[in-house]
């Protein structure tokens, strides 16, 4: 009996020991954080192999009075998508619309982080088209663009603001009138963007993007149904808002 109770004691602390390392253990693990640099989409950062995220937004443009007379505002939808690659690289698709002017954009890009600033560079390649058929029209449109980019951000806890540069190179437009061809141009430099966009934690892993971004071009696709006849760069300002949903 002696013995039996020996035992018992013996095993009733071992138990307890046991507990106790296991109450050690769950309360060294780590939580769940929030990082704002592996849930954000335009911020710089090494995307993991495979990985994929979607974003949706809605822009905002404000057409020059040189183009169309009036204070005339339009939204434009934007969907996006990339994907990681290996050692840092990940491949992107975009398009977006106003219904009579479209365009689809695909591009590689090389991110690199940093303790401070993350920083990206990129090849965007873009297929403009776009039919105005309404109201009697047969007008239609058809383009190549190019877009050299270049992104530097940083966070700040659970925000992340990012600078958003780029050239854009247009290699062919053609624009026709009830088949008749009214513009066909080739190789020439239309411009650049400047942009500034932030994105910051709504809840759980969901992240807001708000941004915007000066469009200083010759040829602004949205607006292509104007026939605009000027030679000369124009502001186009943009206004975005968007959601990260996957």
């Amino acid at each position: 009996m002696k013995y039996l109770f020996i035992m018992l004691i013996s095993l009733f602390c071992s138990n307890l020991s046991l507990f106790a390392q296991a109450d050690s253990t769950s309360s060294a693990r780590p939580r769940n954080v929030f990082d704002i640099e592996k849930n954000s989409f335009i911020f710089p950062h090494v995307w993991k192999p495979g990985i994929l995220k979607a974003a949706v937004g809605l822009s905002s443009t404000k057409f020059p009075l040189d183009y169309i007379e009036s204070a005339l505002r339009i939204p434009i939808i934007d969907i996006s998508a990339t994907i990681g690659l290996s050692k840092g690289f990940d491949l992107s698709a975009n398009i977006t619309s106003v219904y009579i002017a479209n365009q689809l954009r695909v591009g590689v890009h090389w991110n690199r982080q940093g303790k401070i600033f993350s920083t990206k560079i990129g090849y965007d390649s873009g297929f403009i088209f776009g039919a105005l058929t309404q109201f009697g029209f047969d007008n239609r449109t058809s383009a190549w663009s190019h877009y050299p980019n270049a992104s530097i951000g940083f966070k700040v806890k659970d925000i992340a603001i990012t600078l958003k540069s780029e050239v854009s190179v247009i290699t062919y437009i053609n624009t026709t009138a009830g088949g008749v061809k009214v513009t066909e141009l080739k190789d020439f430099l239309n411009g650049g963007s400047v942009g500034i966009y932030v994105e910051q934690r709504l809840w759980a892993n969901h992240v807001l993007i708000v941004g915007g971004r000066d469009n200083y071009v010759k040829y602004y696709y949205p607006i292509w149904a104007s026939f605009s006849a000027f030679d000369r760069n124009y502001h186009n300002i943009e206004l975005f808002i968007g959601l990260i949903i996957k």
